[in-house]
C-alpha cells in the first residue's frame, strides 16, 4: 500500500493528473507518515542531546535509585557484627565488651531521655527515620536494640545544651545550619522581634510595616531587585525553580553531583524520591565538560542551581556516617580558590547562554560571610535562596532575584500564572525576628565577628589535627569557615561508631553524626579547647576498644572493599538460607580440619604446593588424564607425607571430622602403590620402559580407585549420618585446594581471603 502511494506521488510530481487524485486512505497514510516523521525528528534531537551531554552527566543518582530497588536489608548476627573487617577472636571479644559497656553508659547517664524517647518513638515518624539513617544498614538492627539515642533538651546557653537528665553538652549540630551567632543571641532576637510585632499578633494577609525594612536590607545584601518570603528553605527552592521555568519558558533544571537542595523531588533525582524526573539534569561539579553541556542545552535549561557549600566536598553527597566504608569514600577538600574559579566560569557561561544562575544559600547564606556565598566567592547570582539563620531563630525561606525572573504572571497572557504563594510567608513573628537578625548582619562590626569565628575554627582544626597525629589516631579535621567534618585516614567498617563515643564524651550531634558539624560565634577559646579534649577522648577510647585495626591486624582497604562488594551482591542476589547454612558448615569443617592437622608451617607449605598442583590438574584432566592423575597422586603423597612427618597424631582427630583415620589412609595409599606393581607383574617386566608404556592404563586404574574411594566414603557417611553430612564432606574435599591456597599464601597476598562470601566469615585459618 505504501509502495503504491509513493508511486502515485511520483507520478503526480511528473504531472500525471490521474495520479494526483487523493483517496481517503492516501490522506490517512500521509498523516501517519508525517506524525511518525515528526516524532522521529523530536526523538532524534533528544537522543542527540543526551549523547552530546553524556560525558558531563553524573550517573550517581540513576545508579543509586537502581540499587535502592534491588539492595535488600541484611543484618549482621552474633559475632559477625564484630568482625565485618576480618578481626580475630581476641579483637571480637574486646569489641563485644566495649559495645556492652558503651550501651550501659547511656542507660546509666540518660535514663530519662531513653524513657521519653520510648514513649514517643512509635508516634513520631521523624525519629524512626533518623534512627534508620544513623548507621550502615547491616549494623542497624543490633545498634537499634542496644542504643536508643534521642536528644531531649530543655535549655541552651552559648554553644551548650541541657538535657532532661541534667547533663550539659557541647552542641555541634548548629541546629542544621540555623545557629551562626550563638543560641543566646537568637533568643534575644526572637524576644525583641516579638516585642516589635506583638500588638499585631498572628495576623496573616495584611503586612506589618517591618516587612518593608526587611525587604530593603535583603535587597541590599543580595544586590537583587525583588524578594519573596516562604516558610522553609525547601519551599523557597521550589519557588525559585518554578519562577525560573515560568519566566524562561524552559523546563530543564541543572544541578550538580552530590548537591542537596531540600527534600522536594523536583531537585532530588537520586535517593529519597520515588518519582523519576526527566527535567532535572545532574552534571559533574567543577568539570569543564559540564560547561560545554550547558552551552549545548542552553535553549532547554531554565536555570543552573548551585549549592555553594558543595565546595567542601565536590561531586560527593554531604558526609554521613551511614555509609559502609568511610575513608576514600568520604572526602572533603579546601577548594575555596578552585571553587571560586569554577563559579566564575559558570557565571560566564550562564551569561553567554542567557541561563539564570541560582544560588541555593539555605545552608551557606549568612554562615560563610554576611553577604553569603556571593560575597565569600565573589560571584553574583540571578536568583538567591536563603533560609535557616536569616529568620533570626524562626522558620523562614527567602527568594531574592532579578525583576524579570521574579514575575509570577504573564502580562501578554493573563491566564498564564506562576502559582507561588504561602499562608505563613510573612508571619509577623518571623518578620520581627528576621528584622533583628538583618540589622545585626548589616552592622559594620559584624564583619569582624565573622572573621574571628572563621579564624578560631581554623586554628582549632589545626591544633586538633596535631594532637591526632601525636596520639597516632587515624583522624583528621577539615573546615570551611565554621563548617567542619571528621575524615578517617584509614578505611574501616566501624568508623561510624565514633559518633557514639563522641556523644558519650558530651558532644551533641545531629542525626548525620560526624558527617557535617558546625561551630558558631558563641564558641570561645575555652569551648574549642573543651571540644578538642572531648573529641580526643572519644577517639582514644574507640581505638582502645579495638574498632580500628592496626598493623598486622589490619586487612587493608582492598580486602574490606572486596568483602563489601560481596555483601552488596549478596543483598541483591539473595542466597537461600539453607545454601548459606550449608556453605558455612563446609567452611567450619575446613577450619576444624586446619586446627586438627594443619598447624605446622612445613605441613602448610606442603599443602600450598599440593593444592596448586590439584587445581592445575582439575583443568588438565579433561585433555590429559594420565598426566593429571599422576601429578595429583604425587601431590597427594606430598600432603600425606607432611601429616606423617610433622603432625603424626593428627589422623585420629581427623576421624572425628568425617575424614579418614590413619589405618584407612594407609590402606588407600597401599592400594595406589599396588596398582603399578600388579601391572608390572602382568607385563612380566620390571623395566622402566615397560612402566612408562603401561602408565596410561595405570592412570585409568588410579582414577577409578579414586572415584571408588570418594563415592564409597560419600555412601558410608550418608548411611552413618545423612546425605547432607555426606555432601558437606564431598564439597569440602574437592574445594580444599582453593581454600588451602587462600589460607596458606604468604601474608602479603592474604587479602584474597576477603573474596569469600560474607556468610563464610566464621571460617578463618589461624
Amino acid at each position: 500500500m505504501i509502495g503504491e502511494l509513493i508511486e502515485n506521488r511520483i507520478a503526480c510530481w511528473l504531472n500525471t493528473a490521474e495520479a494526483c487524485k487523493l483517496g481517503s486512505i492516501d490522506v490517512v497514510v500521509g498523516l501517519v507518515f508525517c506524525a511518525l516523521a515528526g516524532a522521529a525528528i523530536l526523538y532524534s534531537r533528544r537522543l542527540l542531546s543526551t549523547f552530546l551531554t553524556m560525558s558531563a552527566r553524573s550517573f550517581t543518582p540513576t545508579l543509586s535509585r537502581f540499587l535502592s530497588r534491588w539492595v535488600k536489608t541484611t543484618d549482621y548476627e552474633g559475632k559477625d557484627f564484630f568482625r565485618a573487617d576480618g578481626a580475630d577472636e581476641q579483637v571480637v571479644a574486646r569489641r563485644q565488651l566495649a559495645l556492652d559497656r558503651l550501651a550501659a553508659h547511656f542507660e546509666t547517664q540518660h535514663p530519662k531521655s531513653i524513657s521519653w524517647s520510648n514513649r514517643i518513638r512509635d508516634g513520631l515518624s521523624d525519629l524512626r527515620f533518623t534512627d534508620a539513617g544513623r548507621v550502615p544498614f547491616p549494623f542497624a538492627r543490633v545498634m537499634g536494640n542496644k542504643f536508643n539515642l534521642c536528644s531531649v533538651v530543655t535549655a541552651s546557653h552559648d554553644p551548650k545544651l541541657l538535657d532532661i537528665d541534667g547533663h550539659w553538652s557541647l552542641d555541634v549540630t548548629g541546629s542544621y545550619g540555623v545557629n551562626v551567632a550563638g543560641y543566646d543571641q537568637y533568643k534575644e532576637w526572637m524576644g525583641k522581634g516579638w516585642e516589635q510585632v506583638k500588638a499585631l499578633g498572628p495576623v496573616l494577609g495584611p503586612l506589618h510595616p517591618i516587612v518593608a525594612e526587611n525587604i530593603a536590607m535583603l535587597k541590599s545584601i543580595s544586590r537583587l531587585d525583588e524578594v519573596s518570603f516562604h516558610m522553609s528553605g525547601t519551599e523557597a527552592v521550589m519557588a525559585a525553580v518554578r519562577l525560573a521555568r515560568f519566566n524562561t519558558k524552559r523546563k530543564t533544571i541543572v544541578c550538580f553531583s552530590g548537591a542537596y537542595h531540600g527534600w522536594w523531588d523536583g531537585v532530588q533525582p537520586g535517593l529519597g524520591s520515588e518519582r523519576e524526573i526527566s527535567d532535572c539534569l545532574t552534571l559533574k561539579d567543577m568539570n569543564p565538560v559540564s560547561l560545554r553541556a550547558i552551552k549545548r542545552m542552553r535553549r532547554e535549561i531554565a536555570g543552573v542551581v548551585v549549592n555553594p557549600i558543595q565546595s567542601f566536598h565536590p561531586n560527593s553527597p554531604p558526609p554521613s556516617d551511614a555509609i559502609l566504608l568511610t575513608s576514600s569514600v568520604r572526602k572533603t577538600e579546601d577548594a575555596h580558590a578552585a571553587y571560586a574559579v569554577w563559579l566564575r566560569q559558570l557565571r560566564d557561561i550562564c551569561n553567554a547562554c542567557d541561563v539564570p544562575l541560582i544560588f541555593d544559600e539555605v545552608y551557606s547564606g549568612f554562615r560563610l560571610a554576611p553577604g553569603g556565598a556571593q560575597e565569600y566567592f565573589g560571584v553574583r547570582a540571578d536568583l538567591v535562596v536563603y533560609g535557616k539563620t536569616v529568620g533570626g531563630g524562626m522558620p523562614i525561606g527567602v527568594v531574592c532575584g532579578k525583576k524579570e525572573l521574579m514575575r509570577r504572571f504573564d502580562p501578554d497572557h493573563p491566564m498564564r500564572l506562576a502559582y507561588v504563594i504561602g499562608t505563613f510567608s510573612a508571619h509577623p513573628l518571623v518578620m520581627g525576628a528576621m528584622n533583628e537578625f538583618l540589622r545585626w548582619v548589616v552592622r559594620p562590626q559584624t564583619q569582624q565577628l565573622y572573621e574571628e569565628a572563621h579564624r578560631h575554627c581554623t586554628d582549632w582544626a589545626a591544633a586538633t589535627n596535631k594532637e591526632f597525629s601525636e596520639h597516632k589516631l587515624p583522624l583528621r579535621v577539615v573546615n570551611l569557615a565554621t563548617v567542619w567534618t571528621i575524615l578517617f585516614q584509614q578505611p574501616g567498617r566501624y568508623n561510624w561508631l565514633l559518633q557514639y563515643y563522641m556523644r558519650a564524651a558530651g558532644i551533641t550531634l545531629s542525626w548525620v553524626g560526624t558527617g557535617r558539624c558546625l561551630a558558631n560565634m558563641a564558641f570561645t577559646q575555652e569551648h574549642y579547647d573543651e571540644l578538642r579534649v572531648k573529641l580526643l577522648t572519644a577517639a582514644s577510647r574507640m581505638e582502645e576498644d579495638g574498632w580500628w585495626l592496626r598493623g598486622a591486624e589490619a586487612k587493608g582497604s582492598r580486602s574490606m572493599k572486596a568483602r563489601l562488594a560481596w555483601e552488596i551482591i549478596g543483598s541483591v542476589i539473595q542466597v537461600p538460607k539453607p545454601a548459606q547454612a550449608f556453605y558455612a558448615e563446609v567452611m567450619r569443617r575446613k577450619h576444624d580440619d586446619h586446627l586438627a592437622s594443619h598447624s605446622h608451617p612445613l605441613n602448610q607449605l606442603f599443602h600450598l604446593l599440593s593444592s596448586s598442583v590439584f587445581i592445575y590438574c582439575y583443568v588438565l584432566i579433561f585433555t590429559d588424564l594420565t598426566t593429571a592423575v599422576t601429578a595429583s597422586l604425587a601431590a597427594l603423597f606430598l600432603r600425606q607425607f607432611g601429616h606423617a612427618l610433622v603432625e603424626p597424631p593428627c589422623h585420629d582427630k581427623e576421624e572425628l571430622l568425617l575424614g579418614f583415620n590413619t589405618p584407612s589412609k594407609t590402606m588407600i595409599v597401599s592400594a595406589y602403590c599396588l596398582i603399578p606393581v600388579a601391572n608390572m607383574l602382568a607385563a612380566g617386566s620390571w623395566a622402566m620402559t615397560s612402566l612408562v608404556d603401561r602408565l596410561p592404563i595405570i592412570a585409568q586404574e588410579w582414577f577409578g580407585l579414586t572415584v571408588a574411594v570418594v563415592l564409597g566414603r560419600v555412601v558410608y557417611l550418608a548411611w552413618l549420618h545423612n546425605i547432607q553430612v555426606a555432601m558437606i564432606w564431598f564439597i569440602k574435599l574437592i574445594t580444599d585446594p582453593f581454600t588451602d591456597i587462600l589460607a596458606y599464601l604468604p601474608r602479603s597476598v592474604s587479602a584474597w581471603r576477603a573474596f569469600l562470601p560474607p556468610y563464610a566469615m566464621n571460617y578463618k585459618h589461624r
